[in-house]
């Protein structure tokens, strides 16, 4: 069976993701080309500093460990602390589907499968990693978290796969949604949206109307935890109305869009959850054989 894509393909196509996402523009409370671009060093530091890790990960390297190795050179590559965290528990049990598949239509069902391998003791990998990060505003939980070092001994007692340990969390976080639905959203509101979006618009026109559809169907987990579930329902609400007015690149969902920016900004939103699914959208449709 040959492969989908080589390890090095597999990389790239994960780094350019990346690298895509962050110069979609304007994407409101983020960085982009023209928006906080003070921090935009950060950003294209950490994505090509974690190449050879995608790489690791196709070439069949544990899931935990590429996490836990490629946090580390994350937050060493460049000052601005976590850049990438969220992307990389999305992108690298992907990497991995996408080094043992032979054709696009089949890395889902791979990516699962992926998945349900992980048992215990990559689930202390990851969540180790995600310490180690310290995302800002990841906030307390009562049952397993991060911070707690009993959530480490309750892990390795019942034997906790990745998805036994984010199942509960599935309808609140985006990482622990995309994991335990199979990338629902990544595919569907993501990847499927903007490959039809890019018959008829501009790739940056397109990648900002697919932030706009992942954003109106999965409330940023981001914006949840700062700021409440209410205020993210309301602005996937906001980013709903934009597309309905006809997307970005019209006059009606570009007045939308301005409203929705006005709000971001004064509230202080930043949707970071819905940026690293756009980030895997670009990915998979890369991996399908899409090229800039």
């Amino acid at each position: 069976m040959r492969p989908l894509r080589s390890p090095e393909e597999v990389a790239r196509c994960c780094t350019l993701g990346l690298l895509l996402e962050l110069a979609t523009t304007p994407k409101p409370g983020l960085v982009d080309r023209t928006s906080k671009t003070e921090l935009y060093p950060h950003f294209t530091s950490s994505a090509t500093a974690l190449y050879r890790h995608f790489r690791n990960a196709a070439a069949g390297r544990s899931v935990g460990d590429v996490v836990l190795e490629a946090c580390e050179e994350m937050v060493s590559v460049q000052s601005g602390g976590n850049t990438h965290l969220g992307a990389v528990l999305h992108l690298t049990p992907l990497a991995k589907a996408a080094g043992l598949c032979s054709s696009f239509r089949h890395l889902r069902r791979k990516a699962v499968e992926v998945l349900w391998r992980m048992d215990h003791v990559e689930t202390l990998k990851l969540f180790r990693a995600i310490r180690s990060v310290n995302p800002s505003h990841l906030g307390r939980v009562a049952y397993l978290d991060v911070h707690q070092d009993r959530t480490y001994r309750l892990i390795e007692e019942r034997r906790l796969g990745i998805l036994q340990a984010f199942k509960p969390y599935e309808k609140f976080e985006a990482v622990a949604a995309e994991y335990c639905t199979g990338y629902r959203n990544s595919f569907v509101h993501g990847y499927a949206y903007l490959k039809n979006q890019l018959k008829h618009l501009d790739i940056n026109t397109a990648g900002v109307n697919t932030f706009l559809n992942i954003l109106s169907h999965l409330p940023d987990s981001h914006v949840s935890r700062m700021f409440g579930r209410a205020a993210a329902r309301a602005l996937s609400r906001m980013a709903g109305d934009v597309l309905s007015r006809g997307g970005w690149q019209t006059a009606g969902g570009r007045a939308a869009f301005e409203r929705l920016a006005e709000k971001v900004g004064r509230a202080g939103f930043k949707p970071a959850a819905t940026a690293d699914i756009l980030a895997v959208s670009y990915t998979l449709l890369l991996l399908s054989g899409w090229r800039p």
